[in-house]
């Protein structure tokens, strides 16, 4: 596994970054590495469509046949009626 070192990063980025890393429970380097890899799968989904996006989630998983049925069941079945908030 590399290294990696940064520099110039200004103060308040770095305090920004030490509270998140506080928040969720990791050390600052563990935070950072999980911020790089999440800006950078948005990167590289930006511009696909959400059909796309699924696509390479589930790679060449099927719904099996009781999950159609039970899906298309799901679709005929009437709208429920909005909540009333009064």
């Amino acid at each position: 596994m590399g290294d990696l070192l940064l520099r110039g990063i200004d103060d308040a980025l770095k305090v920004e970054l030490q509270e998140s890393a506080r928040r969720n429970g990791r050390s600052l380097s563990d935070e950072a590495i999980v911020q790089i890899r999440s800006a950078l799968e948005r990167e590289r989904h930006r511009g696909q469509t959400a059909g796309q996006r699924l696509r390479s989630i589930v790679n060449e998983q099927r719904f099996e046949e009781d999950e159609l049925r039970a899906i298309d069941e799901f679709r005929k079945q009437p709208d429920r009626a909005p909540p009333d908030f009064k």
